[in-house]
């Protein structure tokens, strides 16, 4: 943990507001919110996690007061790298972000039992990819703009 030029009262006590509005109550380098911290928001979701520069960055868990959550990795304020997000309904999705949105490798979960695993591009299944429904009917191929277009033969 590093202090860098402030004592460990004003490290770690509760200070001004947020960017978001809210509290953040942590670790603090040159007066931004940098280390391990907790941010509440006003409207009662929260952010428990790593910060660099008043920004979620590393690892993080972040609970909305609808019932989502997301637990994985963050970069500059945004899901970025692997992560978990399940929404207040049961559905998930586990895999790959890029800037806040599903791309690269993840499984999706919807919350009748239908499930896709595959590769996704700005928060769409793109790639190649299976989706099983929910009765155990399979659709493999090469999926575009969240549409299969080539199923493969087998």
């Amino acid at each position: 943990m590093e202090n860098n030029e402030t004592n460990n009262e004003e490290f770690h006590k509760e200070n001004k507001p947020h960017v978001h509005g809210g509290k953040y109550i942590g670790e603090r380098k040159n007066g931004k919110a940098h280390g391990e911290g907790t941010y509440l928001y006003k409207d009662g979701s929260k952010y428990v996690g790593q910060w660099q520069d008043n920004k979620m960055h590393g690892q993080g868990v972040h609970t909305w007061i609808a019932g989502e959550k997301y637990i994985g990795s963050w970069k500059n304020d945004e899901k970025h790298g692997y992560g978990i997000y399940t929404w207040e309904d049961g559905e998930t999705y586990v895999g790959e972000w890029n800037n806040g949105r599903k791309h690269g490798l993840g499984i999706y979960v919807w919350s009748v039992g239908d499930k896709y695993i595959g590769q996704w591009e700005n928060d769409k299944r793109s790639g190649n990819g299976t989706f099983i429904c929910s009765d155990g009917e399979t659709y493999t191929g090469t999926w575009a703009e969240d549409k299969l277009i080539l199923k493969d033969c087998k």
